[in-house]
């Protein structure tokens, strides 16, 4: 006999164990737990249910008072938790953060945080970005968006069945719905296996998951097993949600084939918890304290991971002992259980009408974004140009202060605090990443980007390579608006100018043969790169001959180069360092033996062309015994291992006299 519709307290209690996995293995495993996808599940499983009870009560969809409702629902908790979160990382997280944190906040709230770390996830810059106090807001962010795909299946279901002259909505749906999810999971599959950072995000990577829920709220009710079998499928499926994460490094694998085991595990709970039974699963999840935990599950997932990410930086701790991650556990319920019942519940037990509604969450949303690029505005790069620029020589002389008198300069030789600031340091980038003058992603064509002087100009400089060639780009303009040269840039993220594919990136050969061609054909009076691969993971020896192979390939075809040493490679991002050491700065550095290469390509002169100029920067940023973060009072990198534009500017007296000479040989 078929089951009976009934009320499913089991998958509050579901929700319950997905929550308190999600945060235990934050906390103290620092791994993914698998319980996020039981709650996509789960979701597709409700919002499947409900639209159908919608749809048989009034013969269609109500689709934009669903969506307000919606909203009504889920915006006030997660407005009230970003907000708060957003203002207390003003206070306890580093200065250096402001912008991400800010660019975070507002993907957060308007739910696109998702595709926010999607495209991160691919960033070669936006790699070494600090784990952010909205990180887990990307779930939210694909369950809108699912919900929002989900009307326009019901959309297109009402659609054809009118269009057929049908009435068998479910019949419909689960065509609709299966095909989808069968899509979905085959691209999951796909893009899992050559792109995981970004899959991992990725909101169709996500659907089939949601679909599996969808499919089940329509065919439970055929279901009929034995209270034996549904007693197995109850444990099993409860025991392999908790074992997930001890066998699987989901961070790494999902959401492919692996996401399957949290996903079947939510499938045998629900199935089984249609039938109770003695020591059954359900008899637990259906638990009243699991229950009434559940109530508030949505909230504790959203307080969990700030609270941790603020413990972090409160304490300057890496792993949290168990009586503090308890701790986290219990503020987090706390601050749950207010939120949902102080502050959700009240704003909708009030009535208004889905206009009002509407436009009451229009203006709070307008509000919050103004004011969000207002605040933007106070941090942007781009108002702090003309100051940077126009800065007194002699209190942040940068690394031309060496000129002076051939000894590097300290910051706390100065009573002018270093520039640039650290809300400004982190986006104090180059102006190819501003223009999109650097390829991304697989493309292996060739782009080239123009600056300095554009007519008339008496030479041209080619600046090839990656974002280490980039970083270069400030300091170029600068000499060449000096000088009458024309600068052109050829590059690419990740790859350098080398024969030799060092670290296995598939598209940087085809990449480095395109570029050789069009340099050829172009024939620029001088080729400007780096000359070696400054980060000490990479053995010397594996990097040499490609390097020689390519100086002496251009030396054949007449085109001379200038070749730089790399700059330092920080084990720590230098803006951190610095907020955390706000009135100690010159604390921030690292031992030179650690952090700069032993061997040094360009200083055997015997694999230098005589056509091809070198220099090395090491005494620029280093003393011989460390390198420091802060020269001349200008902060040296925006990253670990990227020169913020301002140091670079400052370089240009110190390449002035090599770049004109070897532009006269």
């Amino acid at each position: 006999m078929e089951s009976k519709r009934r009320i499913r307290p089991e998958l509050e209690g579901l929700r319950t164990i997905a929550a308190l996995l999600v945060a235990i293995y934050h906390i103290w495993f620092n791994r993914v737990s698998g319980g996020v996808d039981v709650f996509f599940v789960v979701s597709g499983f409700l919002i499947t249910t409900s639209l159908l009870s919608m749809y048989r009560k009034n013969g269609e969809i109500l689709y934009f008072s669903y969506i307000v409702k919606l909203l009504k629902r889920l915006l006030p908790t997660a407005w009230l938790i970003g907000i708060t979160t957003f203002v207390a990382s003003l206070y306890i997280l580093p200065a250096s953060l402001k912008n991400q944190n800010l660019t975070e906040f507002l993907a957060s709230v308007f739910y696109f945080q998702n595709w926010r770390l999607a495209v991160d996830s691919v960033d070669y810059l936006a790699q070494n970005n600090t784990a952010s106090p909205f990180q887990h807001f990307w779930a939210l962010s694909i369950q809108f968006q699912f919900y929002l795909i989900w009307l326009l299946l019901f959309f297109v279901a009402i659609s054809l069945l009118r269009l057929v002259s049908g009435n068998h909505m479910k019949r419909m749906l689960i065509i609709l719905i299966s095909v989808i999810a069968a899509v979905s999971f085959a691209y999951s599959i796909y893009l899992t296996s050559v792109n995981q950072p970004f899959a991992y995000y990725h909101t169709f990577t996500r659907v089939w998951e949601f679909g599996v829920g969808g499919i089940l709220a329509l065919t439970i009710h055929k279901l009929v097993i034995s209270p034996r079998l549904a007693w197995l499928f109850g444990w099993t499926g409860l025991i392999g949600l908790v074992s997930c994460a001890i066998i699987l490094q989901v961070s790494a694998l999902f959401p492919g084939y692996a996401a399957l085991w949290p996903v079947l595990s939510a499938v045998l709970i629900i199935v089984a918890g249609n039938y109770s039974t003695n020591f059954s699963a359900f008899r637990l999840l259906s638990w009243k304290p699991l229950v009434s935990f559940g109530s508030i599950s949505y909230a504790f997932y959203l307080w969990h991971w700030p609270l941790l990410i603020f413990y972090y930086a409160l304490f300057d701790a890496e792993t949290v002992s168990l009586f503090h991650g308890l701790l986290i556990i219990l503020l987090a319920s706390i601050f749950a259980y207010i939120t949902i019942h102080g502050f959700e519940s009240p704003i909708r037990k009030v009535q208004l009408s889905v206009w009002k509604t509407a436009g009451i969450i229009g203006v709070l949303s307008g509000a919050i974004w103004f004011s969000a690029i207002a605040y933007q505005e106070s941090i942007d790069i781009n108002n702090v140009n003309t100051e940077l620029l126009n800065e007194d020589f002699e209190t942040h002389p940068g690394a031309a202060g060496y000129l002076e008198d051939g000894v590097l300069t300290p910051v706390n030789e100065f009573d002018e605090p270093f520039l640039p600031s650290l809300e400004v340091a982190v986006q104090d980038l180059s102006e190819i990443y501003k223009d999109k003058c650097i390829l991304t992603a697989d493309r292996t064509d060739v782009m080239t980007c123009e600056y300095g002087v554009l007519e008339n100009y008496e030479h041209t400089i080619a600046l090839v390579g990656g974002s280490h060639s980039a970083h270069w780009q400030p300091m170029l303009v600068e000499l060449a608006e000096a000088h009458n040269i024309r600068i052109v840039t050829y590059l690419k993220s990740n790859c350098r100018f080398t024969e030799n594919n060092i670290i296995n990136l598939p598209y940087c050969p085809e990449w480095y043969s395109n570029t050789k061609e069009a340099l050829v054909k172009d024939k620029p009076d001088l080729i400007f790169t780096v000359g070696d691969i400054g980060d000490t993971l990479i053995d010397f020896d594996d990097q040499a001959e490609g390097f020689i192979e390519a100086w002496e390939y251009f030396d054949e075809q007449e085109i001379p180069l200038f070749l730089v040493r790399d700059t330092p490679w920080y084990k720590e991002v230098t803006s951190t360092c610095l907020s955390n050491n706000i009135d100690q700065p010159e604390m921030c550095k690292a031992e030179q033996e650690i952090i700069i290469q032993d061997s040094n390509l360009m200083a055997y002169e015997e694999y230098i062309p005589e056509s091809a100029t070198t220099i090395d920067l090491t005494e620029h940023f280093c003393d011989g015994e460390y390198c420091h973060y802060v020269v001349g009072n200008i902060i040296t990198h925006f990253d670990n291992n990227h020169l913020t534009a301002t140091f670079s500017r400052s370089l240009a007296p110190v390449f002035e006299e090599p770049i004109l000479e070897a532009l006269e040989k």
